[in-house]
């Protein structure tokens, strides 16, 4: 089936999906030695088995068992057989369907970081993705879901690879939630909602990590800000071990009755994730039975985003500028000795000044490696934490950089001139973004009439290309009143651009160029354009003399005056951390060490100063980015101090493994980078550990405590035969567990002396113990 009528069947009536495959495997003998995907080789009549229940349970589409089929994942688990494993699966669940039954090809997220918090880059996932989407299309899936992901580069990287298979086949992209609403690096769902909004994606949704009632707050914020079909796959609950068995604790009646509720805010596709099983489609059937969809008013937005920040247009916007080589030598050395550090550091600054949006030019753009300028791109998205303006001229090189950036991107600009609007206008409806357009088609134009006439065939052009308008800015233009330009031409065009109902945005500093004090003619001309409607300006935040004639016309205008500036309370050491600054961090540290013993400056200086920065995390204030960002930045500053002590003592050691079976390794390392920041010696041995090897480390090493991460229900009781291998060998030592599949009770069954819910916890109780 292709993806319009799925679409038309969607229009009229609420689709059911299947349920968790991985317990049910379990529930039926499955030892969970090996990635469940394996079964499709090695016992496909167990997953036929499975799909056929959820067939007879009512379930409209049942997905394949390739969740983890990614090249990549199945090597890290030494399965060499991705081609096999994901034709078989497809052939089995289409064997259970007979023809009755839709069947999605399931994909899900790699399990690796993306740069700069991990390693891997856009290419690396979209290659995964394109292979294994490639061939469930040839053998003939009705759609494809891709399901609990943590970050929005690599959902992205996703859709564009299976889009790139295909532009037939249905499309559903998922996130996963904490309860807090946030995404393991740091999205929200409206955010969400508005980045895959712009994308060729058929439905959106959210799974995993979240019971249904603790999942219905988030999917509402999601729903009140999509214009996709929705779909919805909570967990029957948080898992709970009963007789050394992993059970959910939402039956299936409760289950279904919570649903009733995800159907009233509009989810088109309702199924489950972990826990649930045959009866809870089953129960879902009878319950929801055979529905029309809600109805949903479409919220349209005029935004930007980075993974991190949302900005909208409600309220007047900073854009900073001096992100520009033009004119400054020293980010211009910058930019040619790869000097990324020195650019993070001016990109903070001028969002610490005010700014919400960053303008990106990276000057004569051939003189630049493009890796280089990727590198910028997504340091600054993730570690400053505030949407970009693409500002680059190259049409291969803009299209490179929208393709890899994580989030909605302002893109600056296109002329009112077919080709290049046509280009760049296909570009933000392929790859996501707001468009700057100039009011100008080829000659600069100094009068009203000319510049009314760009406007008037570009708005004409763009609607026949299907461009939604709120997607749509416009520059008056702004010319340097040095060179004769007519600022009140400039004035004269962005009040007939409001008239028209569009977003406005200029290049303030244009003005100014050449003439003598430039911020006072920079200023005046700010307030006679707010009073005209402007919307934005590309300007210098660390004018002052600009920044508080702006806040006051605000403010004079009826408008929200800008936020006022945080007043700096933090610890020196804790706003270096959170910079990513690594020399100054070390050289602070240096100066310490000339007068205090190395112990003291872990003790008076650097872990306050990371347990500071877990209190933020913890409350909300940063994410994981940020976090992580911490513990990279800490690194060269304890590596010198463990030179200066020599070995450690094992009571400030700490162990920690995924153990066997499990090749997630995400939380783990997000742990192991923590507390390592935090002045422990950290010895990680690594994902799908042996509990021998395990045993065998705390025998030799004799840590202070040992770490044991489970992500899957059915590794979790791995961990119990690691704790029942240390009493045997009368070793003593606190064990900490942690992942998704546990929580208090599950830890304290499985015989681990604590629960540790992230990286901040396990810090904590290390500290404690």
């Amino acid at each position: 089936m292709n993806r319009n009528d799925l679409n038309e069947i969607l229009r009229e009536r609420v689709l059911l999906l299947d349920g968790s495959y991985g317990a049910e495997f379990v529930r039926r003998g499955f030892k969970g030695d090996l990635p469940p995907d394996v079964l499709n080789l090695r016992d496909p009549r167990l997953v036929k088995g499975v799909h056929q229940d959820y067939v007879n349970a009512g379930a409209d589409i049942i997905i394949t068992n390739t969740f983890g089929s990614t090249p990549y994942k199945l090597k890290q688990s030494g399965v060499e057989e991705h081609k096999e494993i994901v034709e078989s699966g497809v052939k089995i669940a289409k064997e259970a369907a007979q023809g009755k039954t839709l069947v999605f090809g399931d994909i899900g997220p790699t399990g690796a970081l993306p740069y700069p918090l991990g390693e891997e880059g856009f290419d690396f996932f979209f290659n995964n993705y394109f292979e294994t989407a490639k061939i469930m299309v040839e053998k003939g899936v009705d759609g494809i879901i891709l399901e609990t992901f943590s970050d929005m580069l690599e959902l992205k990287a996703a859709v564009l690879a299976v889009r790139e298979v295909s532009k037939d086949v249905f499309l559903v992209a998922h996130l996963t939630f904490d309860e807090n609403g946030r995404t393991l690096t740091g999205t929200d769902p409206f955010n969400f909602a508005l980045t895959f909004n712009d994308l060729d994606v058929d439905c959106i949704g959210i799974n995993c990590t979240l019971g249904p009632e603790e999942m219905l707050p988030v999917f509402q914020e999601l729903a009140k800000h999509s214009n996709k079909f929705l779909s919805v796959e909570p967990n029957a609950g948080l898992p709970v071990l009963e007789d050394g068995k992993t059970v959910y604790p939402v039956g299936a009646k409760e289950f279904a009755l919570h649903m009733d509720s995800y159907w009233e805010y509009g989810a088109n596709i309702i199924g489950g994730c972990c826990g649930t099983n045959p009866e809870h489609i089953r129960q879902m059937r009878k319950t929801l039975g055979e529905r029309s969809p809600v109805s949903r008013k479409k919220r349209r937005c005029s935004a930007v985003s980075s993974t991190l920040k949302t900005v909208d247009f409600d309220d007047f916007v900073i854009v900073g500028e001096r992100i520009n080589p033009a004119g400054r030598k020293r980010l211009k050395e910058a930019v040619e000795k790869r000097d990324l550090n020195y650019i993070i550091d001016d990109a903070r600054k001028q969002v610490e000044a005010g700014a919400d949006i960053l303008d990106i030019n990276f000057g004569i753009e051939s003189n630049v490696p493009r890796d280089f300028m990727e590198k910028v791109i997504l340091s600054l998205v993730y570690k400053v934490g505030v949407p970009l303006s693409l500002d680059v001229q190259t049409p291969e090189l803009l299209e490179r950089l929208m393709k890899i950036y994580p989030g909605r991107p302002l893109v600056n600009s296109s002329r009112a001139a077919e080709e290049e609007l046509g280009f760049k206008t296909d570009l933000v409806k392929k790859y996501g973004g707001v468009l700057i357009v100039l009011s100008m088609g080829g000659d600069v134009p100094h009068s009203l009439v000319e510049r009314k006439s760009s406007v008037d065939w570009a708005l004409q052009f763009m609607e026949k290309k299907g461009l939604d308008k709120e997607r749509i800015f416009f520059d008056p233009i702004v010319l340097s009143l040095g060179a004769g330009g007519n600022p009140r031409v400039t004035l004269e065009t962005l009040e007939y651009i409001k008239k028209l109902g569009f977003k406005t945005i200029f290049g303030l500093s244009n003005l100014s160029f050449g003439l003598p004090d430039k911020s006072f003619f920079n200023a005046a001309f700010l307030v006679l354009s707010l009073e005209k409607g402007l919307d934005a300006a590309i300007m210098n935040p660390l004018d002052e003399v600009l920044i508080k004639n702006l806040d006051a016309a605000l403010i004079i205008l009826g408008k929200k005056g800008l936020p006022k500036a945080r007043v700096e309370t933090e610890d020196r050491i804790v706003k270096v951390l959170l910079s990513g600054k690594k020399e100054e961090l070390l050289n602070i540290v240096k100066e310490e060490l000339k007068h205090s013993k190395p112990l003291e400056v872990v003790d008076k200086h650097l872990k306050p100063a990371m347990e500071k920065i877990g209190e933020m995390y913890s409350s909300g204030e940063i994410f994981l980015p940020q976090l992580i960002l911490a513990a990279q930045a800490s690194k060269p500053s304890f590596d010198l101090i463990e030179r200066k002590l020599g070995e450690k003592k094992g009571e400030e050691m700490f162990i920690i493994a995924t153990v066997k079976g499990d090749v997630h390794d995400i939380g783990k390392n997000i742990v192991a980078a923590v507390v390592r920041s935090s002045g422990f010696d950290v010895i990680d041995l690594g994902k799908d550990v042996s509990t021998e090897k395990i045993v065998e480390a705390v025998k030799r090493f004799k840590p202070k405590a040992l770490g044991l991460s489970a992500m899957m229900t059915t590794t979790a009781p791995r961990i119990k035969e690691v704790t029942e291998g240390l009493k045997k060998q009368n070793l003593k030592v606190v064990v900490i567990g942690g992942g998704a599949s546990l929580d208090e009770k599950t830890v304290k069954t499985l015989g681990a002396d604590f629960y540790a819910k992230d990286a901040v916890d396990a810090l904590k109780i290390l500290k404690k113990v």
